[in-house]
């Protein structure tokens, strides 16, 4: 059993803490049996009890009052470094670490001393495989015989969505990757990081994509950029909110955004032409929408976006979606939606 827990206001009230806390957590210890969130220290004896392994982030002022609630206990106390240390006996392993304070090389420290390898980000227990020729559930069913020879628990994500996913944990990840590869071939795309594959994808054949963004505002390009070595396949992208910019940048057609409105295939299309046009890259991502909570309509309700990826070779994909959820999820969404986009064209063509 392996747990997170958080103490602090900043790593319960502010988000990009947060999820730092929980990235590192699995990174460290692959997937997790549960999460707390606390303000302020007071006693976890009761909780650490049912655990093997835990990571507790707090400020390092505080760690001395949180190895108090091993009481009398025996336990071998070890400093990684001076943000991090980490206390052991026969019934739990605990790690100490205040995210505020550490930094990278201290961070890479713990990891090293607790065996990880792949670098920051790269946990490799859980596997995601994107159909691109299959819906998932069947393609559950089909996994069937591999899932129970490699001892692999297999899930749908997000099944009430138009993202078909599938997680895969336990037993011997890499060798089941390698039999759906084989009994599948590019059906199915499996990776541990989306981002960092569509990277080595495209490093692999020395190609570049670019996005052109309406309503998801610049996060397909974060989505690459957050990982590192994406500079090697993306120069830029176009952020094209307001029509203006989307006439403007893109050379979208003042016509089409009268006939059709932004919310559109024919706009989509002029974005993804504009984007390679302007950027000279090989693809190009795009998406134009209503992520809400207002501007919504009878024929374009909240949640619909469009979304297209486009070759240098003119080979395309337009497909209208109608997600669900608050603003931030649908654009969570059309984010991956595209980068799925991107995959059939890659896999089709190259």
């Amino acid at each position: 059993m392996k747990t997170l827990i958080c103490i602090g206001e900043n790593y319960r009230d502010f988000a990009p803490l947060n999820q730092y806390a929980q990235n590192t957590a699995r990174v460290m210890f692959g997937t997790l049996d549960s999460l707390f969130f606390v303000c302020k220290f007071d006693n976890i004896r009761n909780t650490l009890k049912t655990y093997r392994q835990c990571l507790v982030v707090a400020p390092k002022a505080i760690f001395g009052e949180i190895l108090k609630a091993f009481g009398n206990k025996s336990v071998n106390v070890e400093s990684i470094n001076i943000n991090a240390m980490c206390v052991k006996n026969a019934e739990l392993q605990m790690y100490l670490l205040d995210l505020q304070s550490a930094t990278q090389e201290e961070l890479t420290q713990v990891f090293s001393a607790h065996g990880v390898v792949e670098s920051f980000g790269d946990a490799k227990s859980l596997l995601y495989l994107y159909p691109l020729g299959i819906d998932a559930t069947s393609l559950q069913m089909l996994l069937g015989g591999i899932t129970e020879e490699f001892g692999v628990n297999v899930n749908v994500l997000n099944a009430e969505s138009h993202l078909d996913i599938l997680s895969a944990q336990g037993g011997d990840l890499q060798s089941f990757k390698e039999a759906v590869k084989v009994a599948f071939g590019e059906k199915v795309f499996l990776t541990f990081d989306l981002a960092r594959s569509v990277i080595e994808l495209l490093e692999g054949r020395n190609l570049k994509i670019t996005s052109a963004e309406s309503c998801t505002g610049g996060l397909i390009a974060t989505t690459l950029t957050r990982k590192s070595g994406a500079s090697v396949v993306f120069d830029g992208a176009v952020i094209s909110y307001a029509n203006a910019i989307k006439e403007t940048w893109l050379g979208v057609s003042a016509e089409n955004l009268a006939s059709f409105g932004a919310v559109s295939e024919a706009v989509v299309r002029d974005m993804l032409d504009g984007a390679l046009k302007l950027s000279k890259a090989h693809f190009a991502l795009a998406t134009s929408g209503v992520a809400g909570p207002s501007g919504g309509s009878v024929s374009k309700p909240v949640g619909t976006v469009y979304i297209g990826a486009k070759s240098i070779e003119g080979v395309e994909i337009i497909e209208r979606l109608q997600f669900r959820g608050n603003r931030n999820f649908i654009q969570e969404q059309a984010t991956l939606y595209a980068y799925l986009l991107f995959l059939k064209i890659f896999f089709k063509n190259y």
